[in-house]
């Protein structure tokens, strides 16, 4: 109990100390080899001084030891402890048991109904636990504050990607663990709203699948699960990009005229077409992506030949997306056609490396295959960029050809 009472005197009693503390709790007062005791009711206790002088007052209760107090008693006196107690709030599903641990040794166990409340007597490092039909979920508070209430959210994983939230796939790829979950070539649908440059996409729903679980992560970043859209279906299918048609109508280019000058990096593809920022993004890739998704996309560094008509391993530099088109080498896992030092950057994505099919359909006429862009201009001339063709094979392509967009992304 908090807050200061007035000093009282018994009768016969020369000094009195009053001490506001919980009821129950075993109070003790002393003074160099004096000592002086009784226990708290009704939120107090009196004990009777038989000296003035400095006191140390402190107080315990269920194994518990309250703040310690000195006062400096010259007449009746009263003062306040108090015990540490600090809330940790686990919001996590319903019937869920919930473990809080502190050190190895279990605190407390109790049923959740959406949240489980705990209350803890000390500072440090404690530990989350919940378990709900064969699933585990855990995760850390660390308490410093005994004034402080602390808030934890767990979810639980599901094996089957599609049953995740974005933000549950995202605390697994934080924490380096997506291949423990799920596998290459598994899929999330994806429902895409808005204007993608000229392309209107309403509801339209494909799925995205994992090429790379923290794919090159040392020079692209770690804690990564890597995408690429799309399929059709959540198993079986076909596999699509999106189309923008190839009148002059279409922009789905790398850039508006015959050029491959600036390289990816200043691409009409990757700057209007794909988006380059999670702040501003109408009209983009990044837009039409459905917020969740969006908010948990994650930056990955991708190295490019980025002057264009280049062979040497300076024009290889870096940029930073939140959404890419795939490079040459991490489809084919070789160079035909982009300059060779990309190779030195890049790795070929698991998913292709494993044989599946280059090929890719028109979203909206899934039967008819389409080429499909690639990020890396030809390192032979200045006018193209390399794409994969009909058949899934490498080949290029003049820079202001529209072709089909299957973007990358990361969570």
């Amino acid at each position: 109990m908090i807050g200061r009472t007035n000093a009282v005197s018994k009768p016969g009693v020369e000094l009195s100390l009053v001490v506001s503390v919980t009821s129950g709790a075993a109070v003790t007062a002393t003074k160099g080899s004096k000592t002086v005791n009784g226990t708290a009711a009704g939120g107090s206790c009196v004990l009777s001084l038989p000296e003035a002088g400095t006191w140390s007052v402190k107080a315990t209760l269920n194994g518990q030891t309250s703040d310690t107090k000195n006062v400096s008693v010259v007449d009746s006196y009263a003062v306040a402890l108090t015990f540490f107690s600090a809330t940790i709030t686990v919001n996590v599903d319903s019937g869920a048991s919930v473990t809080l641990k502190k050190g190895g040794t279990t605190i407390a166990t109790k049923t959740s109904n959406g949240t489980a409340v705990f209350t803890v007597t000390e500072t440090g490092a404690y530990t989350v636990t919940a378990t709900k039909n064969g699933q585990t979920t855990s995760g850390s508070v660390n308490v410093v504050s005994g004034t402080t209430s602390y808030s934890l959210t767990l979810s639980f994983v599901s094996s089957t990607l599609n049953n995740n939230e974005w933000s549950v796939i995202k605390s697994v790829s934080d924490a380096g663990q997506g291949a423990n979950y799920w596998s290459i070539g598994d899929r999330k649908a994806v429902t895409l709203n808005g204007t993608m440059s000229k392309l209107s996409l309403s509801n339209f729903t494909t799925y995205a699948f994992i090429i790379g679980f923290n794919h090159n992560a040392s020079v692209e970043g770690s804690n990564r699960i890597h995408f690429q859209i799309g399929k059709t279906a959540l198993s079986g299918g076909t596999d699509v990009c999106l189309v923008n048609g190839y009148s002059d109508d279409s922009d789905f280019y790398m850039n508006t005229s015959n050029t491959n000058s600036g390289g990816w990096s200043s691409s009409y593809m990757r700057t209007k077409i794909l988006g380059t920022s999670l702040s501003s993004y109408s009209g983009t890739f990044i837009g039409v992506l459905p917020a969740a998704l969006r908010a948990v996309l994650k930056p990955v560094t991708k190295y490019t030949n980025n002057t264009g008509n280049s062979t040497s391993a300076s024009a290889v530099t870096a940029t930073t997306d939140y959404a890419f088109l795939l490079s040459e080498y991490e489809v084919f896992g070789s160079i035909s056609y982009a300059n060779s030092n990309e190779s030195s950057k890049q790795a070929q994505y698991a998913y292709y490396s494993a044989g599946n099919s280059k090929i890719k359909y028109n979203h909206s006429a899934t039967s008819t295959a389409v080429i499909w862009g690639l990020r890396s201009p030809n390192a032979s001339d200045s006018s193209s960029f390399v794409i994969v063709n009909t058949g899934g094979t490498v080949t290029s392509s003049t820079a202001s050809y529209s072709s089909g967009v299957a973007p990358g992304f990361c969570v």
